[in-house]
Formats: structure tokens, C-alpha cells, sequence
């Protein structure tokens, strides 16, 4: 009797068990969630992300410069601007592994230097415009505020996403983010970098209109809002990105939409004519077709031989191959690299169990783009070959490749708890040691052991020569709350998302057997 007892007490303390867990894991989400984009932001000082200089002189000093209040000084016949001399010389310690950013003490915010490296009409209104308005006159803390902003407009595009979707959606949604950014996404996003808004804003408007194109009702048209507000991003940050609004709309397009979304197609439509109008107009692309001209047919087919053997390198660069943090002076251990990748190969064949006509043609045309894209740009004068065409110029196009490779396959997982774990477990390591090697290089510089390259110190306290003004925790700790943050943060999103699919069946969307046929 007793045995029967417990037995038909036992679902509902399950359901209890269930229900208590569920808020607790939100709770540690959250907490996560905060402490990765906290380590992230304090991981590198200011100017650490390439072309800084460049990228903080223009923030401080916008376009049009005479409504900013920066003066301007005119030597040998050339404009230039007077800047904090902490925003032209910020980057003091660059392509120097073994040097700290200790030598930002030797300047002060209160004196003023003349630059010439500014955005005069290459970037398009926005990015700098924009964060202008949190320039102050202490530059530290002015980049850490903008930083924490970068990243708050992530976290809310990616969270309204998710909230608004469905199911499947948003778990696709959920790992396509965490495969394409760790490390370097992350880096990038809580950077003073146009980047950071071409990567949330690419990925941002990709999975809104996927969820668009999933959804019902008022959630149809409000993830089409998000998908409008995260196309701002890409206008306003780099022409490419803008540009690439297109190649998400065809992509997404091709792989979901159908008769009954013409509000959809309509709408990306028009998103992607103004994107390629923006591409068009702006400086970059103007330089490149000017450049162009003086390159011979010879010249660049020999480029273009040795740039396509290249490419499985530049993309292994979305990981940290060779485009590491800094100005890709911050070698990550290999093993990064190794593990990076092979989270990416599972991800590879666990999103090729379905295939569907329309899939394959979306993936084959996102990716042709993220390839074809940097083989086109990168040819002399340019760039002198694809090595100098950084990876992160087409990191913003992995994210919503992947989400087009995990669709459908998403709705049959099976996958079992050991690989999970390994899945938690590879994650959880590259980016604990991405930022582990990115504050070491900054904080006291890299050591190079003979025979093995650059090696970060262990101990991260140990030799402080920079660190934040006024920061309370400690380098070590930082470094320790952000990664072990991560692990949880992931576990609790798949315990989530696990737990859910467990209590209830995958619900089926009416254009189900469409893309079965």
C-alpha cells in the first residue's frame, strides 16, 4: 500500500520539482547572461579592438565635425582633428604581445593631439553619432558605457527573439548564437567597434524574420518591428552590413516564406533595397571600386587561386585562427581553435539530418555570400591578399547561416546527455580561455615561452600593471565569475529549453507539409 503510495505521489512531486526548478534556472540565466557580458566588456581596455584609434577619434569627433565641438588644425594641406590624445594613442600597446597597456599612463585625457585617422564620409551616420552622445571627458569610462550599451541592445533584439517565437524558433535561434560567437562574436559585440553593431545587427534581423515568418498575430508583426529596429544597426554601422541585410532577406526568404507572407517579403523588400542603397553610398564601397580599376586580370587571378586555398583558414578566423582579440596581436592557444571547430562540425551534422530543395538553396546562397563576398573585396590594392581582409567582416553573415542550416533539423533532436555535456563542456573552454589570454595580454602582457609561442600567465593577479580605474573586482575574479557565469548560463538555457520539449510535443506550423514537399 505504501508502495502505491509513493507511486502516485511521485508526478507530482516531479511537476513540483519541475516547476521550482524552472524560475530557479531563469534566475541563473540571468545571472549568467550579466556576468559574461561584464567580463567581456572589462576584458580589454580602450583602443583594443583593430583600427581603435580610428574608431574612437570618430566617435569623439563625428561627422559633421564643426557641430562636436572638435577643433581642427590643417598640416602639410591635410584636415585633422583634435582628440583626446587617449583616443588617438589608445591602441599604444598594439602588435606588442609581450607589452601591457601600462603605457596609456604616460597620456592624459585633458591634452588634446591632432589625428587625421577619422571617419570623413567612409562609415555611415550612426555608430559614431550615436555613441557620441556618451563621449565624456573621461575616456575610460566613456568606453566602458558605450560598451555596456553595445551589449544591452544585443541581449534585448536577442531576448525579444527568443520571446516572441516559437519554440523551435528560438531554440535554433539560441544555439546558432552561441556556436557563431564564442569567443570572438562576444569580443566583438562588447567592443567600441562598428562590428559590434554589424554582428547583432545582421544576426538580430535574420532571426526576427524567421520568427516573422513562424509566428501568429501580434507576434508576427512585433518580431517584424524588431526586425526593422535591428536593421538600423546594420545601416548605421558598416556599408557591407547594410548590404547584408539583403543576403539574410533572400536567404530567410527562400527557406520560409510562402504565399501567406507577403506582408514579409514585402517588408524585407523594402529593408533590403534601403540596405543596398546604403552600401552603395557609402565610402568603403566607393574605395573599392576605385581600386579596382588598377588591378590587372593577371594580378587577380593569381589572387584569387591563392585567396580560395585560404579560405577554410579565414573562416577557422570566426573561431580566432590568426584573428585573435586586439588588433589580431592576441594569439588564442590552439586548442581554442580545435574545440571552437569542433563544435561547429557537430553543428554541421546535426543540422544536415533534414534537407529540404529550398534549405539547401537558402544555405548555398548565404554562404556564397560570406565567401564570395571577402574573395571579391580582397584582391590589390585593396587588400593585398584574403589575409587582410579581417574575418570579422563576414562573422556577422555565420549566425544566420547557421540558423537556416538548423532549421527543421531542430524540431527532431535526440540528442543524448554525454553530448551535451561535451557540447557545455567545449563551449564553456573556449571562451573561458579566450578571455583568460585577452586580460592577460592586456593587464601584463604575454609571455614567449621558446619552442611554444605566446603563453598568457596563469595567475592573473599576479603582475598588474593596468587595470580599470575604480574596478572593484580584481582581474582573476572577473575572469572567474564571467567564465564560470557562462557554463551556467548555458547548462541553464538548455535545461530550459530541454525541459520544455519534455512536458509538452513539439507543436506543427501549417506550412509543415509544404516543406515536406
Amino acid at each position: 500500500m505504501a508502495r502505491a503510495l509513493i507511486d502516485h505521489l511521485a508526478p507530482a512531486r516531479d511537476r513540483f520539482v519541475s516547476t521550482a526548478a524552472r524560475p530557479l534556472a531563469f534566475v541563473i540565466l540571468a545571472l549568467g547572461i550579466l556576468s559574461v557580458a561584464t567580463g567581456w566588456i572589462f576584458a580589454s581596455p580602450p583602443g583594443s579592438s583593430p583600427d581603435d584609434d580610428y574608431h574612437l577619434v570618430s566617435t569623439w569627433c563625428p561627422r559633421p565635425i564643426e557641430s562636436t565641438g572638435c577643433d581642427t588644425t590643417t598640416i602639410d594641406g591635410e584636415l585633422y582633428v583634435m582628440a583626446p590624445v587617449t583616443t588617438s594613442h589608445a591602441q599604444c600597446e598594439a602588435f606588442s604581445p609581450e607589452r601591457s597597456h601600462a603605457c596609456i599612463k604616460d597620456y592624459s585625457d585633458d591634452t588634446m593631439f591632432p589625428s587625421y585617422r577619422y571617419n570623413d564620409g567612409q562609415y555611415p551616420y550612426g555608430f559614431y553619432q550615436f555613441h557620441h552622445l556618451f563621449a565624456g571627458h573621461n575616456v575610460e569610462r566613456s568606453v566602458w558605457i558605450m560598451r555596456s550599451i553595445n551589449v544591452g541592445i544585443a541581449m534585448a533584439l536577442i531576448g525579444a527573439v527568443c520571446a516572441l517565437s516559437t519554440r523551435e524558433v528560438r531554440r535554433a535561434t539560441a544555439l546558432a548564437a552561441l556556436v557563431a560567437w564564442t569567443p570572438m562574436g562576444l569580443y566583438f559585440i562588447a567592443s567600441n567597434n562598428p562590428s559590434s553593431w554589424a554582428i547583432t545587427g545582421v544576426f538580430s534581423y535574420g532571426a526576427a524574420l524567421y520568427g516573422a515568418l513562424n509566428a501568429q498575430g501580434w507576434r508576427r508583426w512585433t518580431l517584424l518591428g524588431v526586425a526593422g529596429l535591428a536593421s538600423l544597426l546594420c545601416y548605421g554601422s558598416r556599408g557591407d552590413a547594410a548590404f547584408y541585410v539583403f543576403v539574410a532577406s533572400l536567404g530567410i526568404l527562400i527557406l520560409a516564406a510562402r504565399r501567406r507572407h507577403l506582408p514579409e517579403i514585402g517588408i524585407a523588400s523594402v529593408l533590403s533595397v534601403i540596405g543596398i542603397w546604403f552600401m552603395l553610398s557609402s565610402g568603403q564601397s566607393g574605395h573599392i571600386a576605385q581600386s579596382d580599376a588598377s588591378v590587372t586580370l593577371h594580378e587577380r587571378i593569381e589572387v584569387a587561386i591563392m585567396n580560395i586555398r585560404y579560405l577554410p583558414e579565414y573562416f577557422a578566423g570566426f573561431i580566432g585562427l590568426n584573428s585573435g582579440p586586439g588588433w589580431r596581436d592576441t594569439p588564442l592557444p590552439g586548442y581554442t581553435t580545435i574545440l571552437g571547430l569542433l563544435v561547429l562540425g557537430a553543428v554541421l551534422f546535426y543540422g544536415a539530418r533534414t534537407m529540404s530543395l529550398r534549405k539547401a538553396l537558402a544555405a548555398f546562397m548565404v554562404f556564397g555570400a560570406m565567401a564570395g563576398i571577402p574573395l571579391l573585396i580582397a584582391t590589390p590594392p585593396t587588400f593585398p591578399n584574403l589575409g587582410g581582409y579581417h574575418s570579422r567582416y563576414a562573422l556577422p553573415l555565420l549566425g544566420t547561416w547557421l540558423l537556416i542550416w538548423l532549421s527543421c533539423a531542430i524540431k527532431k533532436s535526440s540528442i543524448t546527455r554525454g553530448q551535451i555535456v561535451m557540447f557545455v563542456f567545449f563551449l564553456s573552454v573556449v571562451d573561458a580561455v579566450a578571455m583568460h589570454t585577452t586580460i592577460a595580454r592586456y593587464v601584463r602582457g604575454l609571455l614567449s615561452i621558446r619552442h611554444m609561442g605566446w603563453i598568457a600567465p596563469g595567475n592573473l593577479n599576479g603582475d598588474i600593471q593596468w587595470w580599470w580605474a575604480d574596478m572593484p573586482l580584481s582581474p582573476m575574479t572577473l575572469w572567474g565569475l564571467a567564465s564560470l557565469g557562462y557554463a551556467l548560463a548555458l547548462a541553464s538555457a538548455i535545461y530550459l529549453l530541454r525541459n520544455r520539449q519534455v512536458e509538452a510535443p513539439a507543436s506543427t506550423t501549417p506550412t509543415q507539409e509544404e516543406e515536406t514537399a
